[in-house]
């Protein structure tokens, strides 16, 4: 997709994004410093409190806080949603995300149920303001693509996903609910392969053609890809309501097909890409693909899974290849293009409306260079090997793997942070020379 078709004037304020990226890699550090404080025996189980906590640092604090950010910039410059009041909403939203993505793992730690209850009604409403901005955004749409059907259906999984997790929350917070722990693993299906999965696929659309200077994707496939992958997740849950295991496994069938058919794709318009020197973003995204066809592999046989590894070892394993090897992998991926974009894009509209010429703009290559990005890229790789070795092997690989992944994350604060410095500092230089003008 080429800039042509982005409507540029409806870009929302830069800070508005921004604070949602800024933010996300502090509750991933806090992940990894959280592991570093808990036993390795901890992580025996999926339910011990330690690895909840952990985990919805990293899909609330981390996944969640990005792709939020990076949506409400989508339906604005994609679709060209008009959001009234952004900043007022956008502000509420990022509070209430993360306070609430603080009380719910404190509540998993603590076992203090008030936490609990906090967090089931601070991430609802965060919830329900990102929805009343994206539906807000939508309706509004001056243009109809497959990205706009695609985030529609990324938001009713995500929907779907925030009420079987606010159910189970309030297990946790209030003695006169059931603890439903039966939904679990279809809240975590909903959240990986329909709000991630979807939403990935949808703005693969766009952001790999766009920055990895591939061809686009087929349009035989990108129409029905998202549509297939929701009504295989419907199909799939039917074993919620009707006993039929055949139904549910060819709803799961459809899923693993959908998902290995993306991945297959991507790999081959990555091969043929039209600039062919090494790119640690293109490899975030190569360690995202093969990690979501590992894990695809890992759900369609749990026989063959649990054969070699003890059932609780096979979960994990599972998750870990989805949340740290899929979605934190392609994030980190996406991160690094849309955050110069942004920069470029908002320090354009600066020389435009001063009527400066544009060499005053930094080469977009230079805002997070290359050279910056590779050492976290190999710090996230090795962490994450270490971290599927510590299914295993805890004792040995827990403690290197949660060093290495804050380490990881450190630096991506860090070059964020330059990044967003280098933007306030050309922005002063544009005012000023304005101001000469």
């Amino acid at each position: 997709m080429s800039q042509a078709k982005l409507i540029l004037s409806q870009s929302p304020p830069p800070w508005v994004p921004l604070r949602f990226f800024v933010t996300a890699p502090l509750f991933a550090l806090a992940a990894a410093i959280l592991t570093l404080w808990s036993d390795p025996i901890t992580f025996a189980s999926r339910w011990s409190m330690p690895l909840l906590a952990i985990t919805h640092l990293l899909v609330i604090g981390f996944m969640a806080m990005i792709m939020t950010g990076a949506l409400i910039q989508v339906v604005s410059v994609l679709l060209g949603g008009t959001i009234r009041d952004l900043k007022i909403k956008s502000s509420g939203l990022h509070i209430c995300l993360t306070l609430g993505t603080i009380s719910m793992a404190a509540g998993f730690m603590s076992g203090d149920p008030w936490f609990m209850r906090s967090a089931v009604l601070l991430l609802g409403l965060a919830f329900i303001l990102f929805a009343w901005i994206m539906f807000s955004g939508i309706s509004s749409s001056t243009a109809r693509s497959d990205s706009g059907i695609g985030i529609g259906l990324a938001l009713i999984a995500l929907m779907i996903t925030v009420l079987l997790g606010l159910w189970l929350a309030s297990g946790y917070a209030w003695e006169s609910i059931d603890l439903a722990r039966s939904f679990t693993d279809t809240h975590l299906t909903w959240g990986l392969l329909g709000w991630v999965g979807i939403l990935m696929i949808t703005v693969a659309y766009v952001v790999v053609p766009m920055f990895q200077l591939t061809p686009p994707y087929p349009g035989k496939i990108t129409p029905w890809l998202a549509p297939v992958l929701l009504l295989a997740l419907v199909i799939w849950s039917s074993q919620l309501v009707i006993s039929e295991p055949a139904l549910s496994r060819f709803g799961g069938i459809m899923a693993a097909a959908t998902m290995l058919l993306f991945s297959g794709v991507t790999l081959w318009l990555q091969h043929n890409r039209k600039k062919k020197q090494p790119d640690s973003v293109v490899w975030f995204w190569r360690v995202g693909i093969i990690s979501i066809t590992a894990a695809v592999c890992l759900w369609l046989f749990p026989q063959a899974g649990t054969y070699i590894l003890q059932t609780s070892e096979w979960q994990l394993l599972l998750g870990t290849t989805v949340i740290l090897g899929f979605a934190i992998s392609i994030i980190n991926g996406m991160l690094y293009k849309i955050i110069p974009f942004l920069i470029w894009l908002h320090l354009s509209i600066r020389v435009t409306e001063l009527k400066l010429s544009r060499r005053l703009i930094p080469n977009i290559k230079t805002m997070i260079p290359d050279t910056s990005i590779r050492p976290q890229f190999w710090l996230h790789l090795l962490s994450l090997l270490l971290f599927l070795a510590s299914v295993s092997w805890p004792d040995l690989f827990l403690t290197p793997a949660a060093l290495l992944f804050a380490i990881s994350n450190i630096l991506l604060l860090r070059n964020i942070i330059l990044a967003l410095q280098l933007y306030s500092r050309t922005e002063a230089e544009i005012i000023l020379a304005g101001s000469d003008n």
